[in-house]
């Protein structure tokens, strides 16, 4: 009786571990990270925005969200989206290795007055997103 336990454990051992070793793959973890989260209508040299705003004419023309990606390995993915309030205005999706990265939103009208956010996320598991709110008047 006791072989029977002993055997039936190992089994069951065997088995979870398999069924853990097969899931790592589908994790998907980085040390990459993201600094320097920044809204602006004008990119520095080196394509980051040299001031940050959070408020911004309804006539304005376009308002870059620039990052700084940490830590990244080559062809880590990076995803920027704008909103109105809840509703998404566009996605715009960047591969990249460590250095500084940005999209931007040009509107085709005046933009209406109210909240807005462009949230910048790396394309990871374990990845925090950072959110920068603005307002238009």
């Amino acid at each position: 009786m006791k072989k029977h336990l002993i055997v039936l454990r190992s089994v069951f051992v065997f088995a979870f571990l398999g069924v853990v070793i097969g899931m790592l793959p589908a994790c998907n973890v980085s040390t990459a990270n993201l600094s320097d989260v920044k809204l602006c209508t004008s990119k520095g040299s080196d394509g980051d925005c040299a001031d940050d705003n959070s408020k911004f004419p309804a006539d304005v023309q376009v308002i870059y969200c620039s990052a700084s990606v940490n830590n990244a390995p080559a062809n880590t993915k990076v995803t920027f989206e704008w909103k109105q309030g809840s509703q998404s205005l566009g996605k715009a999706n960047v591969e990249t290795s460590s250095g500084i990265i940005s999209s931007n939103f040009t509107p085709n009208t005046a933009m209406e007055p109210g909240t807005y956010s462009c949230t910048v996320k790396i394309e990871t598991d374990n990845a925090k997103p950072v959110t920068k709110e603005f307002t238009v008047e």
